[in-house]
């Protein structure tokens, strides 16, 4: 089509298409959105003119091709809101055949262009669907394309002024040039000045407006009430988030409307705890619904919000509710808001000081129900009282600044601590176990902690020393009677504030109630040394039990060194052992078994006490069997470590007749197993029988211990632990589909584990095991990389296996085939690509759209720099292999995450497809990847440097390669254009929300 044909007969045609589309897109539109106003026309015969003469095309025969825009559509919207909530919709797309090659998003990209093209516009080329031209009254209409413009009402303004203005600029030839340039300058300001800010102002009212009605329709229907009488915790959790968002904001009285907030979140959280989760079903597939602890976590959220408006009715509600929590994630939920309640809140201080403390303080002291179902509230609330330092945050738009300072010493604060060391004594002392305790004990020392800030006065320097004292002085009333693991970790702190103290004496500009301060705590201290010394049984406590024990030589220097610290002990344990005898052995036996009552999760708490009692089996062996024939729990923990100590002895003979009678009767067989551990004699036959026993009565206790011997004496032993011992108790758990023996074995270095001494039956055997773990965690993957030094092709097959595995109904939910990353096992694999593509090449099959997450994740976890010798394995498959290659290679592309070492392989792939493949857009899907960005602008940026690196295929010599780039270029255009507008609008309206240059975190 020319010129001519258009104006003499087709342009009718493009004027009835323009108003057709116009017509689908109005009753498409519905009351989502805010649309001002539809044009529709076809291009004007003297602007079309001026446009082919502009690009030296009026002699064009292929119009059609050359100008999109014959057929015009324009839709203008009231806001930028509108506009993305109208790109979001899929109703162009829905509607229409785009044709995305000539489909173009204009918006000004820093760097690209002309800066001052301001147009602002999405413009789509469109046509009408085959089964819309199938039909006679439309059939004319096959093949014309329209271009719809989506715009809102400024930007359209602004266009059009400079469209009639600066697109139809005269010919100025030696006349008005300057003040031409002025009037595009003035346009240029407008649009910057004026237009743009005033479309962000108007998106933020409109928002706002919205957010209002969404509030007040949630504030009509009751939705506080209707929290406790949701179906589920699903719809639950929903209704208070959108209260959070849209109601709590807007509610002009927040103090008359918290007694019904807070009864409504009570009931809620109650509610909820009564309700099962209810699953989420999806197109793509089926989640875990909300339970209890999300709920709660939301709740909290709302209250936080409004905790000052009152801060006693805040400390009620979570008191009723934190007794009855179902688990550790709502307690840390419902702690964190105590804490943000209670805590030394800067803005708050600076308008009226500890006054929330105060409040809470009396709140706990007048606490009239059960202590111990909110101990950890009351005692979160103390704390923070007793904290010496303010934290704050301010923020604008861009940053947020955090800050701290210390507290300032007043009367007020003085009581309040005061009041608060109290409690605390008073808790302590009604305290019915050791953990609370502890618990307690830590909150009291608080009243000790220094500001971390350096900018504090003296006089609260004094008033936190004189604290200190108090605290001490409490310790040391009970030091003579208290448990022995509270008198051992008091101690040790009051050792620090001992050394810490020392300095405080010797520092400048400190004032005299400073000194008396630091006097009256050094006394404090030393009469709970005092104390705590005279206790003869926590002085043997001290020596056998715990790693940050305290020696009398540590108070009088700076610090002991490790090896004289382990020496002392040592020497102390030799001088204890010594004290032993048959006259004094009952009452070292009941001090044994309350050294082995100590509850600890830490390795470090026993090894002196384990070798006291290996000194003392060796040293005393008649008395350490009496100790064995009345011997019960928690003490039978050690009778391994007692047993090695017999073996060494010279009742050796006599406890191997124990042993033996032990072994037929099934009895101490853990022990058994233990004591083999340190026997210097190590005998594997021994371990083979304890073996048997415990497969044999099914007792993985028994086994667990027996492996983890095995392990550990594997090279003072013999090969035949492998076949006798490893790996039957491998197998044993492999029947239970449990890989547990991996963490006994995994740091045992490789020098001296057995894995270098298996056989391939053995390695099958460890691998079968391996099979059925959750997951290959990093101690895992130690056993596999000392399998892998010698089969490596072994090994990679093993996670085709666990792939397969994981595909099947053998496997609870959560397996994962193949770790996100390897560690050290990916260098195991770099001498093995063409066994690894070809090994991931047999999982494939033509159509499998998960593959990338399957195969394709084995081998980037495998290969994640991609290694020149999988570029050149695949590169292969690409030149040399069937379309089926093609689309496995694309999958595993897919897998990274767009690295610049593909475009090379995405290349060749374009070069062997047909322009109307499918798997075309497989590639443009690996093109697109981008990994993780940063920053505001991260996507525009990692968008344009794709682009700078595909521009080069617009000069490859194969057209397919070049019809590619021209497409694929064309869609980044879109991209970066499309994303530096989502960008520069949520910059906007983030400033927008931040009304003041600075704002708090929003305290009510």
């Amino acid at each position: 089509m020319d010129f001519q044909t258009y104006t003499s007969s087709k342009r009718a045609d493009y004027a009835a298409l323009a108003d057709v589309v116009a017509s689908i897109l109005r009753a498409a539109i519905g009351a989502p959105f805010r649309l001002q106003l539809v044009q529709a026309r076809a291009k004007d015969p003297g602007s079309l003119k001026k446009k082919l003469e502009d690009r030296g095309k009026l002699d064009t025969t292929t119009l059609a091709q050359d100008i999109k825009d014959l057929a015009g559509c324009r839709l203008i919207f009231y806001s930028n809101e509108d506009v993305t909530r109208f790109q979001r919709s899929g109703i162009i797309t829905d509607n229409f055949d785009v044709d995305w090659k000539r489909t173009k998003i204009h918006h000004p990209v820093p760097g690209e262009g002309d800066p001052k093209n301001l147009f602002i516009s999405d413009n789509f080329v469109v046509s009408l669907k085959d089964d819309r031209t199938k039909l006679p009254e439309y059939a004319r209409f096959s093949g014309l394309a329209c271009e719809v413009q989506v715009q809102t009402t400024l930007n359209h303004t602004w266009s059009e002024m400079v469209h009639d203005i600066l697109y139809k600029k005269p010919k100025l030839a030696g006349f008005g040039g300057k003040l031409f340039e002025a009037i595009e300058q003035r346009f240029e300001t407008i649009m910057k000045t004026y237009l743009l800010p005033a479309g962000y102002e108007f998106q933020k009212a409109l928002s706002d407006y919205d957010r209002l009605l969404s509030g007040k329709e949630l504030f009509d229907r009751g939705a506080l009430k209707a929290l406790a009488d949701c179906a589920d915790n699903n719809a639950r959790l929903e209704l208070l988030e959108r209260f959070r968002d849209y109601v709590l904001p807007h509610y002009d009285d927040h103090v008359s409307v918290f007694p019904e907030i807070k009864d409504g979140i009570i009931a809620a959280i109650k509610a909820a705890r009564l309700t099962k989760p209810r699953e989420i079903e999806t197109p793509g597939g089926r989640f875990a619904g909300a339970n209890a602890a999300r709920v709660v976590n939301a709740a909290c959220d709302i209250l936080g919000q409004i905790r000052y408006v009152s801060v006693e009715g805040t400390f009620d509600a979570i008191c009723e509710v934190f007794p009855g929590a179902l688990d550790d994630d709502e307690r840390k939920h419902l702690l964190d808001l105590v804490h943000r309640l209670s805590a030394q809140e800067m803005q708050v201080w600076k308008q009226a000081g500890p006054a929330v403390q105060i409040a809470l303080v009396r709140k706990v002291r007048d606490f009239a129900g059960a202590l111990a179902p909110v101990l950890p509230v009351l005692l979160k609330i103390l704390e923070d009282a007793l904290g010496t330092e303010v934290h704050g945050t301010t923020s604008t738009y861009n940053t947020m600044t955090f800050h701290r300072g210390s507290v300032v010493a007043s009367d007020a604060l003085r009581g309040v601590r005061a009041e608060a060391i109290d409690i605390l004594c008073k808790f302590y002392s009604a305290a019915g176990s050791i953990d609370e305790k502890t618990q307690i004990k830590r909150v009291l020392f608080a009243a000790a902690a220094m500001p971390i800030s350096s900018n504090y006065s003296n006089e609260l320097l004094a008033d936190i020393l004189n604290d200190s004292a108090r605290v001490a002085d409490f310790f040391a009333d009970v030091a003579a009677t208290d448990d022995y693991e509270i008198i051992q970790s008091i101690q040790r702190k009051l050792l620090w504030l001992h050394r810490r103290n020392k300095g405080v004496g010797v520092a400048e500009d400190i004032g005299p109630a400073v000194l008396k301060a630091a006097e009256r705590l050094d006394m404090s201290i030393q009469s709970f040394r005092a104390r705590a010394e005279a206790n003869a049984g926590f002085a043997i406590y001290n020596v056998l039990v715990g790693f940050e024990c305290v020696f009398p030589p540590m108070w009088q220097w700076d610090s002991m060194r490790y090896e004289e610290e382990r020496e002392y002990r040592s020497k102390r344990i030799d001088e204890l052992v010594a004290e032993v005898t048959e006259k004094n052995a009952d009452d070292w036996f009941k001090i044994i078994n309350r050294c082995a009552q100590t509850k600890s999760d830490d390795l470090a708490t026993f090894p002196s006490f384990g070798e006291f009692l290996r000194r003392l089996s060796q040293a005393r062996p008649s008395i350490t069997l009496g100790f064995i024939d009345k011997i019960e729990r928690p003490l039978t923990g050690f009778l391994g470590i007692m047993l090695s100590g017999l073996a060494q002895s010279s009742q050796a003979a006599a406890l191997e007749e124990r042993i033996e009678r032990w072994l037929a009767e099934d009895q101490y067989l853990v022990e058994i197993a233990h004591s083999l551990k340190f026997i210097q004699a190590f005998d594997g036959a021994k371990l083979k029988r304890l073996l048997e026993a415990g497969i044999r009565l099914d007792k993985e206790g028994v086994i667990v211990q027996v492996l983890e011997t095995a392990f550990r004496r594997y090279s003072d032993g013999t090969e035949s632990l492998i076949d006798q011992v490893l790996l039957p108790g491998i197998e044993y758990f492999t029947q239970k589909k449990d890989s547990r023996w991996v963490n006994l074995a995994w740091f045992v270095s490789p020098e001296q584990s057995f894995i270098h001494d298996l056989t391939s039956e053995g390695v099958e055997a460890v691998l079968q095991n391996l099979l059925h773990a959750p997951r290959i965690d990093t101690h895992a993957e130690f056993i596999l990389i000392q399998i892998a030094n010698k089969h490596p092709t072994r090994v990679f097959d093993f996670f085709e296996e666990r792939l397969a595995l994981s595909a099947s109904k053998d496997v609870a939910r959560g397996y994962e085939a193949v770790p996100y990353e390897f560690y050290e096992l990916k260098k195991s694999f770099q001498a093995i690509v063409d066994h690894a593509v070809d090994t991931v090449r047999r999982l494939f099959k033509s159509g499998d759209y998960m593959f990338q997450y399957t195969g394709g994740r084995l081998l980037s976890a495998a290969f994640p720099a991609f290694s020149e010798e999988l570029d050149r394995r695949l590169m292969s498959l690409v030149v040399g292999g069937t379309r089926d290659d093609l689309e496995f290679t694309i999958s595993i592309l897919s897998a990274y995450d767009g690295e610049s070492f593909l475009e090379s392989l995405c290349k060749e792939i374009i070069r062997r497809l047909p322009a109307d493949d499918d798997l075309r857009n497989s590639v443009i899907l690996v093109l697109d990847a981008t990994g993780v960005v940063s920053g505001e602008f991260g996507l525009v940026e990692a968008y344009r440097r794709k682009r700078d690196a595909l521009e080069p295929w617009l000069s490859d010599p194969d057209e397919r390669v070049r019809s590619f780039a021209n497409e694929y270029l064309a869609s980044l255009d879109r991209q970066i254009a499309a994303e530096q507008r989502r960008s520069e609008e949520e910059l906007e309206m983030r400033k927008r929300r931040y009304d003041h240059p600075s704002k708090n975190d929003g305290n009510q």
